[in-house]
């Protein structure tokens, strides 16, 4: 029993962190409706039809009744566990209600029963990219490019994959690519300029930008990609702004609150940040960067205890964020915590061995215990790393010089 699925958009990458904007194809409701009624009659005479429980689920789905429609994907596995087809659908629904990993479960069983199944290679794509796994992202886009060579939105998942790796290079002609299959592609615009930004290339940013407003004056992507130049160009005001305008498009997108709240952090706003990052929460329960952002606008406020707390609910979801274990590193440094502070400082060398702010502050937590014969090696090999933290060891090493013998 096979359809035709609904086609994710594809969602211009960011720098700070990745998600997917979804958005899908109208749908005939009342047909939808029929459809559901004729199959659960067929069902009443012919309890065992899988086709019917596929079609059935299939018309629950085009009425965003996902929960329901997965019910039945799973009554036609039970009554025959090696249909590809329900394992793909039932992919598709828990996609639609976030459920990313259950769906990569789903279509990784599709694509061992067929592994010619475009589709699902392009979906799973998606679900990977959403949870930023972005290599796995780019494999399956590879994939779905072997089967559907012209697809523009799997060209666009892969550039804005790409995006996320640093890769922007690769990125723009993959953007390039889609232009050339959709010139009036205005997500792949904008995510094009946003590649270029991580270039550096503004200029060329900002036409591409400009082009994607022409295109789609309320294009949400556009907006977000135009707040990260802004961002990045330190004019966060005007950032600021334009989130709040991809936010007025696209309310549930938690990655944009995200972004709004760090944009406001360098304002200075920070208790408005945290209520950014709070609306991330509560529409993303398991967004680590949230977590991580909100503790660092506590710090900023002297809320250490709270930003701890943050800090160790961002390492619970990822335990290989290096910058995590730095910044609560910082919070405990506030608290006099400073043995447990060297020790998430350790713990960002083993994950990031050239982080040259892991190397600072644990030479000025060693400074502080009197730990002066570690802490010059690691003086040594932070100048190598960041000269430009030269001042503060030398205020550091002064301090430590000139406290009694008996307390160096």
């Amino acid at each position: 029993m096979k359809r035709t699925h609904k086609r994710l958009s594809v969602f211009a990458a960011v720098i700070v962190a990745c998600a997917v904007i979804a958005t899908c194809a109208g749908t005939n409701s009342s047909n939808a409706y029929i459809t559901d009624l004729r199959q659960s009659l067929r069902l009443l005479l012919q309890p065992d039809n899988v086709d019917a429980y596929i079609s059935r689920g299939n018309a629950k789905g085009e009425i965003e009744r996902y929960e329901e429609a997965i019910a039945d994907y799973s009554q036609a596995l039970q009554l025959q566990p090696d249909n590809a087809y329900a394992y793909d659908h039932r992919g598709f629904a828990r996609l639609m209600l976030g459920q990313y990993r259950d769906a990569i479960a789903d279509y990784d069983q599709a694509l061992q029963l067929r592994p010619d199944f475009a589709a699902a290679y392009y979906y799973r794509g998606a679900a990977s990219f959403t949870i930023g796994e972005y290599e796995d992202a780019i494999a399956d886009m590879d994939q779905t490019l072997r089967f559907w060579p012209d697809d523009v939105n799997a060209y666009g998942f892969r550039g804005s994959a790409k995006v996320c790796l640093g890769q922007y290079q690769d990125a723009i002609a993959d953007y390039n690519q889609a232009l050339q299959l959709g010139p009036d592609n205005a997500d792949a615009y904008a995510g094009r300029a946003n590649a270029k930004i991580g270039l550096g290339q503004y200029q060329d940013a900002f036409s591409d930008l400009d082009q994607a407003f022409q295109l789609q004056p309320d294009n949400a992507n556009a907006y977000v990609v135009r707040g990260h130049a802004m961002t990045r160009l330190g004019q966060y005001e005007e950032a600021v702004a334009d989130y709040g305008q991809a936010l007025q498009l696209q309310a549930d997108a938690a990655s944009v609150y995200v972004f709004q709240g760090h944009a406001k952090g360098h304002l200075g706003q920070h208790q408005e940040a945290i209520a950014d990052y709070n609306q991330a929460l509560q529409l993303k329960p398991d967004y680590a960067s949230a977590y991580l952002h909100r503790g660092r606008a506590k710090v900023e406020l002297g809320q250490y205890l709270e930003a701890i707390s943050d800090y160790n609910q961002a390492l619970r979801l990822k335990p290989d964020i290096a910058v995590a274990y730095v910044y609560r590193g910082i919070a405990k440094v506030e608290l006099g915590q400073y043995l447990e502070a060297i020790t998430d400082y350790d713990q960002a060398l083993q994950i990031k061995p050239g982080n040259a702010r892991a190397y600072h502050n644990r030479v000025l937590a060693k400074f502080n215990l009197g730990l002066s014969a570690d802490a010059f090696p690691n003086y040594e090999q932070a100048l190598l790393e960041q000269p430009d933290f030269a001042d503060d060891y030398q205020d550091a090493l002064t301090f430590h010089l000139r406290r009694p013998k008996s307390e160096q």
